[in-house]
């Protein structure tokens, strides 16, 4: 299980730094938080993290999944995605994810196609089909987030992904689902995400903690 940290570019160098010692694997670059969005400024902090033996995750978040409008998106996926380990898209950025598929697999990197549900967890069906679509599009890594309700939604939708085949990563987000972003590596989720300095959404675990608990549950 690898642990990832995302980052903005407000104080891009002294944070990747400090959460490379503190012992993460890798950082997700949001972009679509930057206050800088040029090609420049994005392709600096890939180069910087990865000189600092950091993995990286290209993320442009669209509003529609939580995240910010970007003017230019197109273009920083298409200066971008050739010099990042990972790139995750959304499953429904259509418009997108062809063009986006084609950079990361014509690069020789991993695409992660991912799902959010920030009010609920949606019905096994629904999340089933949220694999095959994702499958479909050559997904490297599937990356299902979504809000458990109760720690039923948890146990339902770590069940339900352990049975999908390939490689995942698998998020209940709130109070509910905290427990899954540790045990989510016994259902065959590959990456946890944790916060350095504040946390931004409910049930999220800091740097420190997911070290240390990742060190004493799966030395």
């Amino acid at each position: 299980m690898l642990i990832a940290v995302p980052l903005t570019d407000k104080n891009f160098e002294e944070d990747a730094k400090a959460i490379k010692d503190l012992g993460a694997d890798a950082v997700e670059v949001r972009v679509d938080l930057f206050e800088d969005k040029s090609p420049e400024k994005v392709l600096w902090c890939l180069q910087k993290a990865r000189s600092l033996g950091l993995l990286t995750i290209l993320t442009i978040r669209s509003p529609q999944e939580g995240g910010k409008e970007v003017p230019n998106r197109k273009e920083l996926f298409e200066r971008a995605c050739p010099h990042s380990d990972y790139t995750d898209i959304e499953l429904s950025s259509q418009d997108l994810l062809p063009f986006v598929r084609d950079l990361v697999k014509g690069s020789g990197k991993k695409l992660i196609i991912s799902y959010h549900n920030f009010e609920l967890t949606p019905a096994n069906w629904i999340l089933r089909e949220v694999f095959r679509q994702a499958r479909r599009w050559s997904a490297d890594i599937v990356k299902v987030a979504v809000k458990a309700n109760s720690y039923q939604d948890t146990a339902r939708l770590l069940c339900l992904c352990e049975k999908e085949e390939g490689e995942k990563v698998i998020i209940a987000m709130g109070k509910y689902g905290k427990i899954s972003r540790l045990a989510g590596y016994i259902f065959g989720s590959v990456i946890s995400y944790a916060f350095y300095r504040s946390a931004t959404a409910e049930g999220q675990l800091s740097l420190e903690e997911m070290v240390r608990l990742k060190r004493e549950f799966y030395p």
